[in-house]
């Protein structure tokens, strides 16, 4: 397209970076097929509030060139404003075309959250007429979105042993695991694997296609998404491979199979982070790595996040897959880095920050598994084990390394027997960090493929929400795309669900806010939902009058305050505090349904708050404390819907295919 031609397979892909001296600064990606491009891309874009200036000419860094394509980035820089800004761009005079928001010099931005981004190979995409894409662009048409969070599976890469030829041949040497380890990875078949991780990339995040062994499907939303909304993102295993960094030694260190993350590493740097894996971490400011610390497996320092997300809020993205063995999850060096920058990031904002987001890959506060990775390590085992070695139970062992299939999701986990001490030091030194420094910190995390809210709070019941800095949720949102687990698996986790004594100050346990189903109906498992998912995270910055200082529970947004559980306690809806909003989706068979909202509110946390007699039971299902998101004004929207379309073949363009309903 365009005149000379360009052919665009990727992007434009929206990079929030931060937010320094009241400068916004992003890139936006663009990758093209040299083939057929004639010339480069070039980006123009003006902003909202200065309606009369001429639009700022952008020319592109061509940081990357890989099998035929080149990896453009455009640095923005924008002057924050006393009103928020709707900042328009295009592409090579409109090849490319979309817009995104930046909050107002004083407002806290409104923050998507999302995982688990893509299908496992055992599933078939079919089995999902709606796409959550659709519901994220319906709300963020009504209140815009300001950065979008991905903690992790951005892209499932798995069917790397389904459709790369070497990969497909190593994974089938299933009973010579010996000679297997040994197996060299000479250069040509690195490259059919970096081929297929780069035509996995510009088929998911350029045209929201993907394949797998049980079907195919085309989510176009996706990409737009992409093009509106800026994003943070970590990684977990499935954008590399699966569970890579919870096998032994071995199985880590086999040339095959170590050349497969470290791949996945190189074009997660490409395609998420605009960035070469090469490129300096101290270039960008916005990178947190411990100096001289390289990853055992993938050999590269710990690339964590910090950003400032607008005035009152600050996110840190925490690297839990760089570094990760089977002992660790992440280094001594990489947390000491972690706090010092945190310590002096609140510091410098001179009380402005009141609020931390930190993301992790995995939940820190889930029920716990322990007995069944005891269970499936014994040699209790060891005759199915041999069997299915032997081919008389497929699907019952890892083709990496031979172990029983599930422990490798099991040995991901922070409450896994190996990485037990190394979480519990972990949340002391949140909990530290939200005492000196006087901030509410909120996890976030992902994998399990269902929504939920860990806790930690005080064990003393007598101290306030609000001045315990103890108070910690974490907030589980997974899957944005991929299957959840059967409603029985949910159950049967639930009862692992109890309190635990964290120490002797702090309670850890699930916090109970789906009593009601997405259709009204109730439910005994009031603590985790298995449906697809997405979370959204914004300032309460008014209420209604009626509402005023409420203690509001956790629950459905369509259900009275009065009726939620009689278990759970509230927390003020106080101006400051954040309203978390799990989007569960309705109907998976619907392309229009939607999703069905569960708020929690997290309080500000105030070290001199002193209790006082709070209104009661007002009514909360059309005056809620949140911040409009998922409300209309009209009571009509913009509906974004996925459409059936053809596979896209070379240069096909299907940015911005959707279909609105009014």
């Amino acid at each position: 397209m365009g005149n000379p031609p360009i052919d665009i397979v990727t992007g434009p892909v929206l990079r929030y970076l931060g937010i320094d001296d009241d400068i916004w600064r992003g890139t936006i990606l663009v990758v093209t097929k040299m083939e057929t491009s004639l010339t480069e891309p070039i980006l123009t874009y003006y902003s909202t509030a200065t309606p009369n200036g001429r639009p700022d000419r952008v020319n592109p860094v061509m940081f990357f060139e890989d099998h035929g394509h080149r990896f453009y980035r455009f640095p923005v820089n924008i002057r924050l404003q006393e009103v928020a800004q709707t900042v328009r761009y295009e592409i090579n005079d409109g090849v490319r075309r979309a817009e995104f928001n930046i909050p107002a010099r004083s407002q806290t931005m409104n923050v998507m959250f999302h995982s688990c981004n893509g299908f496992s190979l055992s599933v078939n995409p079919d089995d999902f007429k709606s796409c959550l894409w659709g519901d994220v662009l319906n709300n963020h048409a009504q209140s815009p979105f300001h950065v979008m969070l991905g903690g992790g599976d951005q892209i499932y890469c798995d069917a790397v042993k389904e459709y790369c030829e070497p990969v497909v041949k190593w994974c089938k040497e299933m009973k010579h695991h010996l000679h297997k380890h040994k197996l060299p990875f000479p250069r040509e078949d690195e490259i059919e694997t970096e081929k297929f991780f780069l035509e996995s990339y510009i088929s998911w995040y350029g045209y929201g296609y993907w394949r797998g062994p049980k079907g195919t499907c085309l989510r176009p939303n996706f990409p737009k998404a992409l093009s509106m909304i800026p994003s943070v993102n970590i990684f977990d295993d499935h954008d590399l491979i699966d569970g890579f960094g919870s096998y032994k030694e071995k199985t880590m260190l086999s040339p095959v199979f170590n050349g497969i993350g470290n791949i996945g590493f190189k074009y997660y740097m490409l395609f998420q982070h605009h960035t070469a894996p090469d490129e300096d971490v101290s270039n960008e400011p916005s990178w947190v790595s411990p100096a001289n610390k390289l990853g055992p497996y993938i050999r590269q320092p710990n690339r964590s996040v910090y950003c400032r997300l607008g005035r009152g809020m600050a996110f840190y993205g925490l690297d839990c897959r760089t570094e990760r063995t089977l002992h660790n999850i992440v280094s001594e060096e990489s947390y000491n880095a972690m706090f010092t920058r945190l310590q002096d990031e609140i510091a410098a904002s001179n009380g402005e920050i009141r609020h931390l987001l930190v993301m992790l890959g995995v939940p820190i506060a889930y029920p716990r598994l322990v007995w069944l990775e005891n269970l499936l390590t014994s040699s209790v085992m060891t005759p199915v084990r041999m069997l299915a070695r032997h081919g008389l139970m497929d699907g019952t062992l890892n083709e990496f390394d031979g172990t029983i299939e599930i422990l490798d999701d099991l040995n991901d986990h922070w409450c896994a027997r190996t990485h037990k001490k190394e979480r519990n030091q972990f949340v002391t030194r949140l909990q530290n960090l939200a005492h000196s420094s006087n901030v509410r910190i909120t996890v976030l995390a992902g994998d399990v493929h269902l929504a939920a809210v860990g806790r930690f709070r005080a064990r003393d019941t007598s101290v306030p929400s609000e001045a315990d800095h103890r108070l910690m949720l974490n907030v589980v949102s997974s899957a944005i795309t991929n299957t959840p687990p059967p409603d029985k698996l949910a159950d049967f986790l639930n009862k692992r669900n109890k309190i635990h004594h964290f120490d002797r100050q702090t309670d850890e346990d699930m916090v109970r806010i789906f009593d009601v189903d997405v259709d009204g109906s109730p439910r005994n498992n009031k603590c985790l939902l298995p449906r697809r998912n997405w979370c959204s995270i914004s300032e309460i910055t008014s209420r209604p009058l009626d509402n005023a200082g409420q203690e509001v529970k956790p629950g459905a947004l369509f259900v009275d305050n009065d009726h939620k559980s009689k278990k759970e306690k509230g927390y003020s809806n106080a101006l400051g505090g954040l309203s978390v909003i799990l989007h569960m989706e309705r109907d998976q068979h619907s392309e229009t349904a939607g999703t069905a909202p569960y708020e929690v509110i997290v309080p500000v946390y105030n070290p001199n708050y002193k209790s006082e007699a709070a209104p009661q039971g007002a009514a909360l299902a059309t005056a809620y404390s949140g911040s409009n998101i998922g409300a209309s004004s009209t009571g009509e929207s913009t509906k974004y819907v996925d459409v059936p379309a053809a596979a896209p073949g070379p240069g096909a363009n299907t940015f911005g295919t959707q279909v609105l309903q009014h």
